[in-house]
């Protein structure tokens, strides 16, 4: 059976604390954990960083998102890289450790990123999201044509859920990426566990 990958995205809202004490419960099911706090300087990231592999999360499930030079420092397996960060093929060259991952909206966008060296996507949004109000999801269609023209995995994000899950892996998704519905969930453990039994239907 083939294994899907199972990201969770920081929202920027949460003490480091919370986040930590949520990622000793989802580390079971989860591939990874983005470290996206914008506002947190490169100290705090890196403590964050810590923290979590203190709570025994392995380095594979420990992604900072932009600033490479914590994910380096920190140790950690991946760094998620956006418009503005360093090009993936000069981060490959000098940190060969880390996977590189990037978000893209586009079929071209993610063939420009698999050149460049990146070792999986973020598309989306694919559902409406509450990160993204007032902004039209891309839909599934979108998904499947970008999927189909890289060979590195892509992993939907937006608006996704336990339910709608399916259809994105048969659209080509090689994952999911989930901020929203993890961290607004009334019981976490049970909510981590319906997104990776979902992903196991498959």
């Amino acid at each position: 059976m083939e294994r899907f990958e199972f990201h969770v995205i920081t929202n920027g809202r949460k003490q480091p604390e919370e986040i930590i004490s949520a990622a000793s419960i989802l580390a079971p099911y989860m591939t990874c954990i983005h470290i996206r706090e914008k506002q947190r300087n490169a100290g705090e990231i890196f403590n964050l960083a810590e923290g979590l592999k203190g709570a025994g999360l392995r380095r594979e499930q420990i992604c900072v998102n932009d600033r490479v030079d914590v994910a380096v420092a920190a140790e950690a397996g991946a760094v998620h890289l956006k418009g503005t960060s360093l090009e993936p093929d000069l981060v490959s060259k000098h940190f060969s450790s880390l996977r590189i991952g990037k978000s893209v909206h586009s079929r071209e966008e993610a063939m420009r990123a698999e050149d460049k060296g990146v070792h999986y996507l973020f598309y989306g949004h694919v559902f409406h999201s509450e990160s993204k109000r007032g902004s039209e999801p891309r839909g599934l269609e979108l998904l499947r044509e970008t999927a189909d023209a890289v060979s590195i995995p892509v992993v939907a994000i937006g608006g996704v859920t336990p339910s709608n899950t399916s259809l994105l892996l048969q659209a080509g998704a090689k994952g999911i990426a989930v901020m929203s519905g993890i961290w607004t969930a009334e019981n976490l453990d049970l909510e981590a566990r319906s997104y990776s039994e979902a992903l196991q239907k498959e």
